[in-house]
């Protein structure tokens, strides 16, 4: 149970920082676990490591603003703490099939990376989409 708490602990401080530079020392650190260990029981729990987690959520969530916002691709390349247009260019692409340009240009349906609100009830972790 702990562990599920502290690993939801860490997706609720993921989601908050995800415009922000994210270390999985800090994570680990909170969570009073060794960098190794913590992201052993993440990736346990979630099915995916922390940092391509941080990876999907930001690419998820630079889609939608690609659509949403008028920002310029560059702009929200480094909101989301990729180090150029290029580099986020190249993820996205390879993530998505297409560039963030044709993307928003077309507004193409991909599959995003939600973000998801875990509770934990008696023992077991219930996922909400939110």
């Amino acid at each position: 149970m702990e562990n599920k708490l502290k690993i939801q602990d860490s997706i609720d401080y993921i989601e908050k920082n995800l415009c922000d530079v994210i270390k999985i020392a800090e994570i680990a650190k909170q969570s009073h676990y060794s960098e190794f260990h913590f992201n052993r029981l993440f990736q346990t729990a979630m099915g995916t490591s922390v940092m391509s987690y941080v990876r999907e959520r930001r690419l998820s969530e630079a889609a939608i603003d690609l659509i949403e916002t008028n920002e310029k691709i560059t702009d929200i390349a480094l909101k989301y703490q990729f180090s150029s247009e290029e580099s986020f260019s190249r993820a996205f692409k390879n993530k998505y099939g297409a560039s963030p340009r044709y993307y928003r240009n077309t507004q193409r349906e991909i599959s995003c990376c939600v973000k998801v609100d875990r509770k934990i009830l008696n023992g077991a972790i219930l996922c909400k989409v939110a």
